[in-house]
């Protein structure tokens, strides 16, 4: 039975005709606080709606108080860890990244979410906060076995560790150790064309790549989304590259045009 819930529920992270996921996450106010784009959220979620998007990833808190707004609308992701990989580098950062639970897999099956997500960090300074990121993955991995969730991973270096956020060795080695631990969907860093293609065929499992923040034209983000396509990536994971953006509604609109 487990095994028909984790296939029903990845289904719906995907669009049908193109087999591509289309993800814009909201999550940041758990990590970083009130941003840009979604100090008030509900504006953006009527324009994520509207936009068709197939997927978002949410906080419990937030996808408690707006959970009506998404109705007839995407895929939801939830958030189930808390970082301050976000802060490093801030006057609200640590010299390391700490990283650790908030909710569980039967929150999300609770609250009716099509799959939950956790933040694989590695080459931290201090090793025992990449084995809390293991530990977390592990046991968010076997309750997403029992309860057929779809398990995404978001697996990156961590920001102020010993390695280089997007050198695509270290996204190859972090995506391939995301696959071994089970993951279903992994979420990491662009590295390049060539660098992303190798990671692409390599994994075990769909890759995503996060969109990073709010930079260059239009133009450069629609080459970007391109060259995502190209190189063999399943997913697109846009957060503030989308909505902090002039026009969110075309950003959103042109993104789906070619992606879906």
């Amino acid at each position: 039975m487990t095994d028909i819930g984790k296939s029903r529920r990845l289904a719906r992270l995907f669009n049908k005709r193109s087999g591509r996921m289309f993800c814009v996450p909201i999550d940041h106010g758990m990590q970083v606080g009130s941003i840009d784009g979604i100090r008030d959220p509900a504006p953006l979620i009527d324009l994520i709606v509207d936009a068709g998007v197939d997927a978002v990833i949410i906080n419990p808190g937030l996808f408690a108080k707006y959970s009506h707004r998404f109705d007839g609308g995407p895929a939801v992701i939830l958030r189930l860890d808390q970082t301050t990989n976000w802060r490093t580098g801030t006057p609200f950062g640590y010299s390391d990244t700490h990283t650790r639970l908030v909710a569980n897999v039967e929150d999300a099956v609770q609250m009716g979410a099509e799959g939950v997500i956790t933040y694989l960090f590695t080459c931290n300074n201090d090793p025992a906060e990449e084995t809390k990121c293991f530990e977390i993955c592990g046991e968010i991995g076997m309750a997403c076995r029992k309860w057929g969730m779809p398990h995404i991973i978001e697996a990156m270096a961590a920001n102020g560790g010993f390695a280089e956020t997007t050198d695509p060795n270290v996204v190859l080695m972090n995506c391939r150790i995301a696959g071994e631990m089970g993951a279903d969907i992994i979420k990491t860093d662009w590295c390049g064309k060539e660098g992303f293609s190798k990671v692409a065929r390599e994994s075990l499992a769909p890759v995503a790549v996060a969109g990073g923040s709010n930079s260059g034209s239009t133009k450069d983000l629609m080459e970007f989304v391109e060259s995502a396509l190209d190189s063999g990536a399943k997913g697109i994971i846009f957060s503030r590259n989308v909505f902090q953006r002039e026009n969110v509604a075309d950003t959103l609109a042109q993104i789906k045009s070619v992606w879906s």
